[in-house]
């Protein structure tokens, strides 16, 4: 079976309503147990398998994906800083290919794990340049009909007057996102000033890393706010980690979430590598944000893959359903009303981040879609069923041989 089938229908499909039949017409779902169409149609036949939607990442680094074992990465340990100066060591060290290797290697793994967009973050630095930025713009090319890749360019070693010049360059080249990373230079707010005074110049989305350290002062949230706001910028701008958050009173927690609702800022967290570099040598719990606490304030909160089997995070696999569920374990998430933010978390919630349109199983969203090795749906944040196979706008991108495809004429 080819990728580029296009399916006309997802038979037996289990969703939250029950099961169902799905029809597809032009990489939107027509039809919930309505009708066939007469004429040859190539369907998935689910069995009774939960299909839901498919998932989106709201935050990846492909340039930094499976870097293990590459010319002798070794992982670093707790703390960002480590993991930074490790990777601007690679970076000067080691060739291009081994970076676009693992690169191919990160999009494989999300498209075999059900993702079908992610906001990848690419770095700008004066030493790298466009480099990872072109090396992005071809993986998206490639890889367009399984997997839509929305390019956030961001300076991972601070802020120059260079690094500036190149960020509004990348932007102009293909970047659709603009990134900062506040924490890495000393000046936080200048950071962030040229950060939203690029947005603005450009028109575009604001993406940044924040806060991300285990001390509960100093937190930048309400400078993020005040620039959102005074920008008109509510509901584009969205902030990573915060793990500050994890560390602060519950009391100085409620009034960062109340900011961050006001101002329409999303929020993403990264167990993978939130846990495995935060916590100062507590419990990691401390490392990961409220996210369920954040949502109850009103904020849109995902959970994202960030870093894939390098120096940041050497646990990291693509799979967002175990990053979900990792993140559900931590935060100790029960009842259904958490295991439905933790499958949001994954799905709409990042989608609404990216600017995509819904999608799912309801009559009119996109159908970008996921099959599910469980008949139970209440067990998908529990027990991280497998992808049995994925589609994108109504097209098969992965399949695994246990789910079956046919086609069948229809008559009548």
């Amino acid at each position: 079976m080819q990728a580029s089938t296009v399916i006309a229908r997802i038979l037996g499909a289990r969703t939250s309503t029950g099961l169902v039949d799905l029809g597809i017409d032009g990489g939107v779902v027509s039809t919930v147990s309505g009708p066939s169409p007469i004429g040859p149609e190539t369907v998935v036949d689910a069995a009774g398998a939960v299909v839901m939607p498919a998932f989106v990442d709201a935050h990846v680094h492909l340039d930094k994906a499976h870097l293990l074992g590459a010319g002798g990465l070794e992982p670093t340990g707790p703390g960002v800083g480590p993991a930074i100066a490790l990777m601007q060591e690679v970076r000067r060290t080691q060739p291009a290919g081994i970076v676009e290797v693992g690169a191919r290697k990160g999009v494989e793994s999300m498209v075999r794990h059900g993702v079908v967009a992610a906001r990848a973050h690419v770095e700008v630095d004066a030493d790298i340049r466009l480099d990872m930025l072109d090396l992005h713009i071809a993986l998206r090319e490639e890889n367009a009909e399984r997997i839509d890749l929305q390019l956030s360019v961001f300076p991972q070693n601070g802020l120059t007057r260079q690094v500036t010049a190149l960020m509004s360059a990348a932007l102009r080249h293909g970047g659709g996102v603009v990134g900062g990373c506040p924490y890495v230079d000393d000046d936080q707010e200048a950071h962030l000033d040229v950060v939203f005074g690029l947005a603005d110049r450009f028109g575009l989305p604001v993406d940044l890393h924040l806060d991300f350290d285990d001390d509960p002062s100093g937190s930048m949230v309400a400078a993020v706010a005040e620039r959102t706001r005074a920008l008109g910028m509510q509901g584009h701008v969205t902030i990573g980690h915060v793990t500050k958050l994890a560390a602060m009173p519950v009391d100085e927690q409620e009034v960062a979430y109340a900011l961050l609702a006001e101002a329409g800022i999303s929020l993403v967290v990264m167990p993978a590598t939130d846990l495995y570099l935060g916590g100062s040598g507590e419990p990691g719990s401390r490392s990961l944000a409220p996210l369920e606490r954040a949502h109850a304030a009103g904020v849109r909160v995902a959970v994202s893959n960030n870093n894939l089997h390098n120096a940041f995070s050497p646990y990291g696999n693509g799979n967002l359903l175990q990053a979900a569920w990792t993140a559900g374990l931590t935060r100790q998430l029960v009842g259904a009303e958490m295991l439905d933010l933790l499958v949001a978390s994954i799905t709409d919630h990042p989608a609404a981040i990216l600017g995509r349109a819904p999608h799912g199983t309801t009559a009119g969203d996109v159908a970008d879609l996921v099959v599910l090795d469980t008949d139970d749906p209440r067990l998908v944040a529990l027990q991280v069923p497998s992808v049995l196979a994925s589609l994108r706008s109504g097209t098969l991108v992965h399949q695994q041989r246990s789910i079956r495809t046919q086609t069948m004429e229809v008559t009548s």
